[in-house]
């Protein structure tokens, strides 16, 4: 006679993720959410676990540390950027559609992320840079240098100095819409919604054709 084979193990008081992730991904997505509403890496345990709808021994059963949560979030931030930052990778397309693209994939991360970015700039400064700081500080340098050379090819000619106000209105206008704290501002209406992030992305890019 067959022995029946067992069900996956499952961690205590876990409940199935929802949209397509695991339970450990549905954890390190609801805490990235919550250390940018808070602005900090130092959230207990048991405000991580309620947000992500699981009890605190389920945390620990995926998560033995915080620095490996860390390693962890820096993993997952690092394999979402690359694809974000393949969308400027596409010389068969027009500069403007590649900062289009990539553009409203950013502007969508910082809708469903309030916050987000008092976390990066913490995280990007602090000294020693843990895991997650270090990713991010990659990341960026990274976006730096691509959305650079794209925005070069938009606005052609050689004024450096031209080029680096372009960026900077580009970038800092971009961040704009999304305030840093989730207490100043809900997440409703204006450049959240969808159509409207839309038009104030053909806006800007109006502007920066200018």
């Amino acid at each position: 006679m067959r022995r029946r084979k067992s069900a996956p193990r499952r961690a205590p008081g876990a409940r199935a993720a929802t949209s397509g992730l695991t339970i450990r991904e549905h954890i390190l997505d609801r805490t990235i959410y919550l250390m940018g509403k808070r602005g900090t890496t130092d959230v207990p345990v048991r405000a991580i676990a309620r947000e992500a709808g699981v009890n605190v021994a389920a945390v620990n059963y995926y998560f033995s540390s915080k620095e490996q949560m860390l390693a962890q979030m820096a993993e997952r931030f690092t394999r979402g950027f690359d694809e974000v930052m393949r969308l400027l990778d596409a010389p068969d397309l027009p500069p403007e559609k590649r900062l289009r693209r990539w553009s409203a994939e950013v502007m969508r991360f910082l809708a469903e992320y309030p916050g987000i970015l008092a976390l990066m700039e913490r995280q990007i400064a602090a000294e020693p840079a843990d895991a997650f700081g270090a990713a991010l500080r990659s990341a960026m340098q990274r976006a730096v240098k691509q959305v650079t050379a794209t925005l070069r090819e938009l606005i052609g000619g050689r004024d450096a100095l031209r080029l680096a106000f372009k960026l900077t209105l580009f970038i800092s206008t971009l961040a704009g819409p999304f305030p840093r704290q989730l207490e100043r501002a809900p997440a409703r209406g204006g450049a959240r919604a969808p159509a409207q992030r839309a038009r104030f992305l053909d806006l800007l890019l109006e502007h920066l054709r200018a």
